[in-house]
C-alpha cells in the first residue's frame, strides 16, 4: 500500500480522492500517535492555517482554480450525514 503521501501526488479522480479519504481516517484510527491533530476541531484549524500560511508559497496548488464551494460543501456534509 502507498504511503499516504504518495497517495496525495497520485490523486486524479474522484475514485483515487474517496480512497485517499478512507486510507486517512483508517491511519488516524491505527496510528493516534502519528497524527499531530487528533481532534477535529485541531484538525480543520490547522488545515485552516496550513492554506492560510502555505497558499502563497505553495505553487503545486493552484489557489486560483479550486472548487471551494464543493470543498466546503464536502466538509459540511462529513458533519450531518448519517
Amino acid at each position: 500500500m502507498k504511503k499516504l503521501e504518495d497517495q496525495v501526488n497520485s490523486i486524479a479522480n474522484m475514485e483515487d480522492f474517496l480512497n485517499f479519504v478512507c486510507q486517512l481516517a483508517m491511519d488516524a484510527k491505527d496510528n493516534p500517535d502519528e497524527w499531530a491533530n487528533t481532534t477535529i476541531t485541531d484538525f480543520l484549524g490547522q488545515m485552516a492555517g496550513w492554506i492560510d500560511d502555505c497558499s502563497p508559497f505553495n505553487h503545486d496548488i493552484d489557489w486560483d482554480k479550486l472548487d471551494y464551494k464543493a470543498f466546503a460543501q464536502m466538509l459540511y456534509m462529513g458533519k450531518i450525514y448519517e
